[in-house]
């Protein structure tokens, strides 16, 4: 496998699908709730692939001005249907390049997205936009699975996920540990035609590198959980949910830059 140059965005034939790949119903709740906590009353929000509005669209309705940022076309097609009366502002673009010339409260970046990012150096860049975007007394959120468990996968792991009862999706994963890169192969079956299969690429990092790469943009580590029910993260964790403040945040002074880190 060789290193990508650029990271990937779902297609017409995945974007039609993806709440259906990742049925995460019970996890909105929760996550909206969290990241309300984190924002002042009609604050604004940044979500760095924002996909069909599965965040984005509570947390407008709730009073929430948001900007939702995709490299996918397609999801943002998806997107404007799940929202007509655009409540929610679509901007197309790659969040490893593209700044909204705008200041937010929060900037959110959730389920394994920033892993799309498929160098260090697109991470870091990534990183330092979102700094620059993030208003004083803000937060980055970051929600990511921990990459221990797959870092020592030896040959392809291959699942099945059905979609619905006319339909389903083949999942196989390989990992070329060398580079952190997970390369996901997704075939969907339907009614509709023939299977299509799609590829994409991403590059995981594990949470000290994520923590770095923070501290090199100008942010530091303030919380880390499990889960939005904000369950301590251990060595047993399969996934994070992280929290930084722009390392001039009055709540890092003092004491070294870990401020209130719970991790």
């Amino acid at each position: 496998m060789t290193t990508p140059t650029s990271h990937n965005h779902y297609d017409e034939k995945l974007a039609g699908v993806y709440d259906r790949m990742y049925p995460l119903e019970f996890d909105t709740g929760p996550a909206v709730d969290l990241l309300a906590e984190l924002t002042p009353p009609r604050g604004r929000i940044l979500e760095l692939g924002v996909g069909t509005g599965r965040i984005a669209l509570p947390l407008a309705q709730r009073g929430y001005q948001v900007l939702g940022l995709d490299a996918s076309e397609a999801m943002l097609s998806q997107l404007k249907k799940a929202d007509p009366e655009g409540t929610v502002e679509g901007v197309l673009g790659d969040f490893t390049q593209t700044h909204t010339g705008r200041e937010f409260d929060l900037v959110s970046v959730m389920i394994n997205t920033f892993f799309f990012a498929v160098t260090q150096e697109q991470q870091l860049s990534a990183l330092r936009l979102v700094r620059e975007q993030l208003a004083p007394g803000g937060r980055f959120l970051l929600e990511a699975f921990d990459p221990a468990s797959y870092h020592n996968l030896q040959g392809q792991e291959v699942s099945f996920r059905q979609l619905d009862p006319g339909s389903f999706m083949l999942n196989t994963v390989m990992v070329e540990r060398s580079l952190q890169l997970l390369l996901a192969t997704h075939t969907v079956v339907d009614g509709g035609g023939a299977p299509q299969t799609t590829q994409h690429v991403i590059r995981y990092a594990f949470p000290s590198e994520l923590d770095l790469l923070a501290r090199l943009s100008g942010m530091r580590l303030v919380h880390r959980w499990e889960d939005w029910s904000k369950q301590p993260y251990t060595a047993r964790s399969t996934r994070h949910v992280s929290v930084y403040a722009r390392d001039d945040d009055p709540v890092l002074s003092g004491d070294g830059g870990d401020g209130s880190c719970d991790a």
